[in-house]
C-alpha cells in the first residue's frame, strides 16, 4: 500500500496488525489443507470471501477516503463501511454451502449482499491504485447492463441487473475467480517468503554479492542495479516498487561514477522491470498463467528462462559498453566487499532459494507449498546463525508485514476477476477476438501488432497481475486463432502489459526512478526505450519460433539460445554505437540489421547463424584495427 495512511494507534492499530497477520495464517491454513485434518470441509470461495473481507478491512481501517487527508484514527463512514464489508463477506463466508444451492435464482437478499459486496471492492481499489482500474471495471459493468443497446460486432444479450451482481460477486469465474485464488494463495506465500528472507538479511547479502561481483568492473554501479534489480523484482512483483528500493542506492551511485541522469533512471528502471519476467519467482503472474494453462508452475519458469536472461544480457551489455564509451571506472576497492565474505553472507539465502527451488521442480510440490516450505527453510537457518537471528516478536511482526503487501495485489486481483466475470457473461471475449482476427485479415503480423499496441495501451497504469489477467482473455484467444501456441500467446500477452511500465506515455517505472535521478522523465524514457529493445523483439520471436521457450529438440533450443546470444550483442553494439572504439554509422546499421537477422532467421539456420557470427567477429576485427592505429599515432 502506498504511503499516504493514517498513522492509527491503541485498539485501531492492534487491530490492523492482527488482521493483516490473519491474511498469510489464514492462506497457510488453506494452501497446507489444514482444516481437512481436523475434520473441516469448506468451499473455496468460502476461503476467498474470507481472505477478501479482511483485506478490504484493512484497506477502509488504513486508506484514506481522499490523498490529501491527513487523519490519526477511523472516521464513520470508514466504520460503515467495514461493517458493510463484515456483513456482506461474514456471510458469504459462513453461508455460501447454502447459498450454491440455489445460485441459479435471483432472489433479493443475494442481489442486496451482492451489491454491497462490489461496492465496498471498488472504492477498496479506488483508494488503493486510483480510477484507472475502477473505471476499467465500471466500463466493464456498464457494458454487460448496457451492450444488448449497441449494434454490431459489441451487441450483446441483454442481462438484469441482478443477474449481473449475483453472478460477478457470488459466482466461481469472477470476483471469487482463479485470479483472488492465486493471489490468496501462491502470491501470498511468495510474499511470506521475501518479507522473511529481508528480514534475516537476505536483501543485504544479496545486494552485497551484487556489489562484490560487478562493482569492480567499469561501470560498477550500473552492473550492480541489473544484477540487485533482476533479483528483487522476482520476487517484489512490482517494478515501481523496486524502482524505489533498490534505486535509492543504485542511482546516486551511477551518477557519481559518471552516467547522466538519465541514463542512470533508465537502467534501474529497465533492470527492475524485468524482474517481473525473470524465473524462478517472476512475481505472480507466473503462477496464473500456470493456473490458466493447467500446467504445472515449473514449465511456466522453464519457458520463461531464455527471453529473460537474453533481455538482461542486453541490458548489461548496453549499460558496459556506455561505460567504455563514456570511460567511466569501476568503484573505489573499499567500496566492493570482498567476495569470499559476501558468498558467505549469501549462502543461507542461496539455502532457502535451493529449498525453493528443489520443492517446485524435483518434487513437483504446488507453488504455494514450496514458497512456505522456503520460509520454514529460511526461519530454521536464521535461529541456528546468530548473525541472522532475529527476537520472536520480529518473526510476528512479519506476518502483519505480510499482509499488508498482500492486500494491494488480492484488490486488484478481485476486480479484475470482475472483469473477467463481465467478459464472459457478455462473451465479448471470444467475439473480440474473432473481430480482431477478421480486422488483421488472418495476417499474423499485423494482428500481434494489434495485440501488442492493445497490451501496452491496456496495461497503462494498471498493475501487471491485472493487465495479465484481462487482456489474455480478450486478445489471447485471437492469437491461438491463428495459429499460435497457446503458451506463446500468454507470454505475449505477458511481455508487452510487463512493457507497459517502461512505455510512455505512463511508464510509472521510468517516472519513479527519474524523481530519484532528478533527470527529465522524457528524455529517460527514451533511454528506458533503448536498454529494453530486447523486450520488445523478442515476443514476437518466439512467437514464430518456440525453441525460445524451451519447447522443442536440444538441437533448436540451442541454436536459438546461441542466435539469440549473438542477436543481442549485435543490437547492443549498434544501439550504443562503441566497441574498441567509436563504431561507425554504416557498421551500427549493418550490425542492427545482422542482429535482426539472427533473431529471426539464425535461429532456425546454422547457416544464417554462423553468418551472424562471422559479421560480429568481422565488426570486432574492424574496431580492434582502428583502435590500434589510433593508439599507434
Amino acid at each position: 500500500m502506498n504511503a499516504n495512511r493514517r498513522e492509527l494507534s491503541g485498539i485501531s492499530a492492534r487491530l490492523v496488525l492482527f488482521m493483516a497477520a490473519l491474511v498469510p495464517v489464514s492462506a497457510l491454513v488453506y494452501a497446507m489443507r489444514l482444516l481437512p485434518e481436523i475434520g473441516v470441509i469448506i468451499y473455496k470461495e468460502q476461503f476467498l470471501a474470507f481472505f477478501l473481507s479482511v483485506c478490504l478491512m484493512i484497506t477502509f481501517m488504513v486508506k484514506p477516503a481522499t490523498a490529501k487527508a491527513v487523519e490519526v484514527k477511523v472516521p464513520w463512514y470508514d466504520v460503515v463501511l467495514i461493517f458493510a464489508t463484515l456483513g456482506a463477506g461474514g456471510y458469504t463466508a459462513l453461508w455460501y454451502h447454502e447459498l450454491v444451492e440455489t445460485m441459479g435464482l435471483i432472489t433479493l437478499d443475494k442481489t442486496i449482499l451482492s451489491g454491497i459486496g462490489l461496492f465496498v471492492l471498488l472504492e477498496a481499489a479506488r483508494r488503493l491504485a486510483g480510477l484507472t482500474m475502477v473505471m476499467v471495471a465500471i466500463v466493464a459493468l456498464g457494458y454487460a447492463f448496457f451492450g444488448h443497446y449497441l449494434t454490431g460486432m459489441f451487441e450483446t444479450r441483454a442481462i438484469p441487473v441482478e443477474r449481473l451482481l449475483i453472478y460477478n460477486f457470488l459466482g466461481t469465474d469472477a470476483v471469487l475467480g482463479t485470479p483472488l485464488y492465486v493471489a490468496a494463495t501462491i502470491v501470498t506465500a511468495f510474499v511470506l517468503f521475501g518479507q522473511i528472507l529481508f528480514l534475516v538479511g537476505g536483501g543485504e547479502a544479496i545486494s552485497n554479492l551484487s556489489f562484490s561481483l560487478m562493482g569492480n568492473r567499469r561501470g560498477g554501479p550500473a552492473k550492480v542495479a541489473v544484477f540487485s534489480s533482476a533479483l528483487f523484482g522476482s520476487l517484489s512483483g512490482s517494478a515501481s516498487a523496486n524502482v524505489a528500493t533498490t534505486g535509492m542506492i543504485t542511482i546516486p551511485m551511477m551518477k557519481r561514477v559518471g552516467y547522466s541522469s538519465e541514463k542512470a533512471g533508465a537502467i534501474e528502471a529497465v533492470a527492475s522491470t524485468g524482474g517481473l519476467v525473470l524465473p524462478p519467482v517472476m512475481a505472480a503472474t507466473g503462477f496464473l498463467m500456470a493456473e490458466f494453462l493447467g500446467v504445472p508452475y515449473s514449465a511456466i519458469a522453464i519457458a520463461a528462462a531464455i527471453p529473460a536472461l537474453l533481455f538482461y544480457l542486453c541490458v548489461y551489455l548496453q549499460v558496459d559498453l556506455e561505460a567504455g564509451k563514456s570511460g567511466i571506472s569501476a568503484l573505489e576497492g573499499n567500496e566492493v566487499p570482498p567476495l569470499k565474505v559476501a558468498l558467505i553472507q549469501v549462502a543461507p539465502v542461496a539455502f532457502s532459494f535451493a529449498v525453493l527451488l528443489y520443492f517446485l521442480f524435483a518434487l513437483m510440490q504446488s507453488p504455494e507449498s514450496s514458497a512456505f516450505a522456503a520460509t520454514a527453510a529460511t526461519v530454521a537457518v536464521s535461529l541456528f546463525l546468530p548473525s541472522m537471528r532475529r527476537a520472536f516478536l520480529q518473526y510476528a511482526k512479519v506476518l502483519s508485514a505480510t499482509g499488508e503487501a498482500v492486500v494491494f495485489i488480492a484488490v486488484m486481483c478481485a476486480v479484475a476477476g470482475l472483469v473477467v466475470g463481465c467478459l464472459g457473461l457478455t462473451g465479448l471475449g471470444s467475439s473480440l477476438s474473432q473481430n480482431l482476427v477478421n480486422l488483421a485479415e488472418g495476417n499474423v503480423w499485423l494482428l500481434l501488432i494489434f495485440s501488442a499496441i492493445g497490451c501496452i495501451v491496456l496495461g497503462m497504469g494498471v498493475p501487471v497481475t491485472a493487465t495479465y489477467i484481462i487482456l489474455v482473455i480478450l486478445v489471447g484467444p485471437a492469437l491461438t486463432q491463428v495459429g499460435v501456441n497457446e503458451l506463446a500467446a500468454h507470454m505475449f500477452v505477458f511481455y508487452f502489459g510487463t512493457l507497459s511500465f517502461l512505455t510512455p506515455p505512463v511508464c510509472l517505472a521510468v517516472f519513479v526512478a527519474a524523481s530519484i535521478a532528478g533527470s527529465k522523465p522524457w528524455s529517460t524514457a527514451l533511454y528506458a526505450l533503448r536498454f529494453a529493445v530486447i523486450a520488445y523483439l523478442i515476443p514476437f520471436v518466439f512467437v514464430f519460433n518456440d525453441a525460445f521457450l524451451m519447447q522443442g529438440s536440444l538441437f533448436e533450443i540451442a541454436l536459438a539460445s546461441v542466435a539469440g546470444v549473438i542477436g543481442v550483442f549485435h543490437l547492443s553494439i549498434a544501439l550504443v554505437g562503441y566497441w574498441n572504439g567509436v563504431v561507425s554509422p554504416i557498421l551500427r546499421v549493418f550490425g542492427f540489421g545482422s542482429g535482426i537477422l539472427a533473431f529471426s532467421l539464425g535461429s532456425t539456420s546454422w547457416v544464417v547463424c554462423l553468418f551472424s557470427m562471422s559479421v560480429l567477429i568481422g565488426i570486432h576485427y574492424l574496431q580492434k584495427r582502428r583502435s590500434i592505429k589510433l593508439v599507434s599515432t
